[in-house]
């Protein structure tokens, strides 16, 4: 089913008989493309908030988002960078992470950062959330059929810090993580890729965005998902932003969107 203003979804190319819409009732019309807006960021949140609430009351087994303008949520007032923060604050005992990967090349990692600034990186890395983040890794590979996953940690450095003269993060933080965590490395994040890549790894602990996201995209293009594990129901998305320039050209290539469907449907009971 479709979750969200039906003013958007019929400009979107809705019609009678293709899918059932649940309506969130705001009442608003579809905004302008391609601009950032805050009746755009209350349509988005309330298809999500919708849905969310649908699936935490059992009435579907999970969800697929669509990409979000951050700004736009911004400017209809709330206060939440991410799907995730609100998930998060939804569900506080559930461990929300979020899981990156590309199905169809096998690849899989989890961000122990997430929506920060990379000047923020280094001053917000802990080596709970590594340990948290690799827990929430594991189990879902194990999920995925395996059992017993051979996980990395990338650098944070260049050289994995080249014993402390490149930095201090590999001492003082991510080599006491990787030991409670039961993670090779910290491995310098090139190699860290390519052994994955190779299958040495069956997943990636990645301490910010673009550690991800870059080798993620060059190795799978589109076909990359964002997986929220450890929710009470499944949550997928694409792997990728709202692409503005593209909107209303109807050119836009669904890929990570139909993937992050299939892995929904694959993880549904």
């Amino acid at each position: 089913m479709l979750v969200g203003e039906p003013s958007v979804w019929k400009r979107a190319g809705w019609k009678p008989g293709l899918a059932p819409i649940v309506d969130t009732r705001l009442g608003l019309k579809a905004p302008a493309f391609g601009k950032s807006c805050a009746a755009g960021g209350k349509l988005s949140f309330a298809a999500f908030r919708l849905a969310t609430d649908l699936a935490g009351r059992k009435a579907v087994a999970g969800i697929v988002t669509a990409p979000i303008s951050k700004k736009s949520w911004s400017l209809a007032g709330l206060r939440y960078r991410d799907h995730t923060e609100y998930l998060r604050e939804l569900f506080p005992k559930a461990d929300a992470q979020m899981i990156l990967g590309a199905p169809s090349s096998k690849l899989w990692c989890v961000l122990a950062t997430r929506h920060v600034p990379l000047a923020r990186v280094a001053g917000l890395l802990k080596g709970a959330d590594v340990v948290s983040a690799t827990a929430s890794l594991r189990r879902a590979l194990s999920l995925l059929g395996i059992r017993k996953p051979k996980l990395g940690l990338c650098a944070f450095n260049p050289h994995a810090g080249e014993d402390g003269l490149i930095g201090s993060e590999e001492r003082k933080i991510l080599i006491p993580a990787a030991r409670r965590a039961r993670l090779a490395g910290p491995i310098a994040a090139d190699t860290a890729w390519r052994w994955h890549r190779e299958g040495k790894l069956d997943g990636l602990v990645c301490l910010y965005h673009d550690q991800a996201l870059i080798p993620l995209k060059v190795a799978a293009g589109l076909g990359v998902v964002n997986w929220t594990i450890g929710l009470p129901f499944i949550r997928t998305s694409p792997g990728h932003g709202t692409g503005f320039d593209l909107a209303g050209r109807r050119d836009a290539d669904p890929s990570a969107t139909i993937a992050a469907a299939l892995l929904a449907a694959r993880l549904a009971p």
